[in-house]
């Protein structure tokens, strides 16, 4: 008898009815070849989800649906739309097995425990031998189905509701804060035109004493070719800007988000122009121990006579955002965003990130 044979009864009590609206549980499971798999990896933010379980150690019908599935690849990948197939049979040879014959090139994890399941509505065993479920990138159940007589009329259901936005006529939106005039456009052109001459330019931040003013620095997010940063030491500059900020950027977050903004990091212009290459997945700007302090990011639009450029929050939605100039978009460090490329013109925005002093002090 095998250790979830023994415990299997332990866990019907704790299978959960799904409705409409039903938050996705957190999932961290590894795939059938060992790598681990979350929900939170930036790559499947965004995206909706199909969440595949087999409730059935059958072969046969446990192919029938992961073939039927990946018939449908390019569809859903131009849905954007990621699946995720759950295996009732814990060992990982079968599953890639599995996999490999019904061509399903999702990952398929089992669930050695059976919790997943059962935070889907499922009893790992018992009961439906398949459920489809569609999750929407808010990571909401939005529909599912059991036991499908014809899975094309099912995926083609599930398919559909990616029509509709969840919020109705609504369009989904980031939790950001558009300032506008922040800066006048005879400030922003200024600035522009010190980015534009001929600060000198570094490969790795400079030592301590090695440059007395502004420099400009390649950024290369994702392997991205079209950023280059000027860092803003004029303290002319500074003062001016701090002004800005904390006169009129500062009072807003606090009246919105009821955080006392108190320090900044360095002020940069990112100057964005030509192919952006790389990868799109987009960042966070917390992640890391040295900059877990970062609360709030500033994006500040110096120029608008440029096409494309606009910063998309894919977590909640893929339009994007492209201010007028002298305009500071103000959003929380932990969202994941992403700068498409500029088609046309060259874009330049100044940033920098708000923390307050017990963040200084984690430093």
């Amino acid at each position: 008898m095998t250790t979830y044979e023994r415990a299997q009864d332990k866990i019907a009590p704790y299978v959960r009815p799904l409705f409409h609206g039903t938050p996705l549980p957190p999932l961290d499971v590894k795939d059938e070849t060992g790598r681990p798999l979350r929900l939170t990896d930036d790559y499947l933010c965004g995206k909706s989800l199909l969440l595949v379980l087999l409730n059935t150690c059958d072969a046969a019908r446990a192919q029938q649906v992961l073939s039927c599935v990946a018939e449908r690849y390019q569809s859903l990948e131009n849905a954007n739309v990621t699946v995720i197939g759950f295996s009732p049979d814990s060992n990982a040879a079968n599953n890639r097995a599995l996999r490999q014959s019904s061509g399903f090139q999702w990952p398929l994890p089992a669930d050695a425990t059976g919790q997943i399941y059962a935070g889907l509505g499922v009893h790992k065993g018992h009961g439906a031998c398949d459920r489809l479920i569609w999750v929407t990138p808010l990571r909401q159940v939005h529909a599912w189905f059991d036991d499908s007589d014809d899975l094309n009329d099912t995926l083609d259901t599930l398919m559909s509701q990616t029509i509709a936005s969840p919020a109705g006529d609504m369009p989904l939106h980031a939790p950001v804060l558009l300032i506008p005039d922040v800066l006048s456009r005879a400030e922003c052109h200024r600035l522009i035109e010190s980015v534009e001459s001929g600060a000198p330019l570094t490969v790795s931040p400079p030592k301590p004493g090695e440059l007395s003013g502004d420099y400009q620095i390649p950024v290369y997010d994702y392997n991205r070719q079209d950023r280059v940063d000027h860092i803003i030491k004029d303290q002319a500059t500074q003062q001016l800007l701090d002004e800005r900020i904390f006169q009129r950027v500062v009072p807003v977050i606090k009246k919105s988000f009821a955080f006392d903004v108190t320090r900044r990091e360095d002020l940069h212009v990112a100057r964005y122009e030509g192919a952006r290459e790389g990868s799109v997945v987009g960042h966070r700007d917390n992640v890391t121990a040295a900059t877990a302090h970062r609360k709030f990011a500033l994006s500040l639009n110096l120029n608008d006579d440029y096409d494309g450029g606009d910063v998309v929050f894919k977590e909640y939605s893929q339009a994007g955002y492209k201010s007028a100039a002298g305009a500071a978009l103000i959003f929380s460090s932990a969202l994941l965003h992403e700068v498409r490329e500029t088609t046309r013109g060259v874009r330049y925005t100044l940033i920098s990130h708000f923390f307050n002093d017990q963040g200084g002090a984690a430093r």
